[in-house]
């Protein structure tokens, strides 16, 4: 069994490496270290991916920060404690950050807003995940309230 603490340093660690990708990416792209794309320039292609990536965060959003709601993920998560908040926190934090990281890159590769503004949706949903030591051990115990 993980140690809580070993766990909640390593989701915080992966927590903060996606958003520094993140930013990175705006850095790069707002100093023109990196241009975009002419095979962007399609319109067909554009729509296509503003098409996959609405659908991506309609459907992602909800999924993770609902995901310790879930019987199966609770039940484990009471059980196995540290082993399972790894597996299943990084899991919820990745399901947030792949989404907000490629929104971030196809905002500056079309400069379509959506992305930009689904990308910022995606990055205010990951304070509803921060993997605080408080917010890690009230996962992994049962709760005394009932709904």
């Amino acid at each position: 069994m993980l140690d809580l603490k070993l766990v909640q340093r390593y989701l915080m660690l992966n927590f903060w490496v996606m958003a520094g990708v993140c930013l990175l990416i705006v850095v790069l792209y707002e100093t023109e270290v990196l241009l975009p794309l002419e095979q962007f320039d399609n319109p067909q292609l554009e729509f296509f991916l503003q098409v996959v990536m609405e659908f991506a965060s309609i459907i992602v959003i909800p999924v993770a920060l609902k995901l310790f709601s879930i019987p199966s993920v609770r039940r484990r998560l009471l059980e196995h404690k540290g082993s399972a908040l790894i597996t299943w926190g990084t899991a919820r934090i990745q399901m947030l950050c792949v989404p907000m990281t490629i929104d971030t890159f196809l905002y500056y590769q079309t400069m379509w807003p959506g992305f930009g503004y689904l990308g910022i949706i995606l990055l205010l949903c990951l304070f509803f995940v921060y993997p605080s030591m408080g917010r890690c051990m009230d996962e992994t115990t049962e709760s005394s309230k009932k709904d």
